[in-house]
């Protein structure tokens, strides 16, 4: 099972990334809310080993499947204006909850 991790841990690679191109992962994130109802938030898979980030638009079937359900509502509620980036880095077997 994958450990969530905070902001803190997140391996330099990733926050890297994210910084890098913050600008297009928020376009990403904002147009799948517009296609999901709202509902949802921006999913990253990972692995500096094989050089892999993949981006995509997690709906909540997809959240589902990486988290509980009662960890998803607590999730929910904690969002307010915030983006909620779900990072899973493969090669660590974690996965990150980073606030933008």
């Amino acid at each position: 099972m994958s450990k969530i991790q905070t902001i803190q841990s997140t391996p330099e690679y990733i926050s890297k990334f994210i910084n890098f191109n913050l600008t297009k992962l928020i376009e990403i994130y904002e147009q799948g809310l517009k296609e999901h109802n709202n509902v949802g938030c921006l999913g990253l898979t990972c692995s500096e080993e094989t050089n892999i980030m993949d981006v995509f638009f997690m709906n909540e079937i997809m959240i589902l499947k990486e988290l509980s359900k009662e960890s998803w509502e607590q999730l929910k509620s904690t969002i307010n204006d915030k983006k909620l980036f779900i990072v899973k880095d493969i090669d660590k077997n974690c996965i990150f909850l980073i606030y933008i």
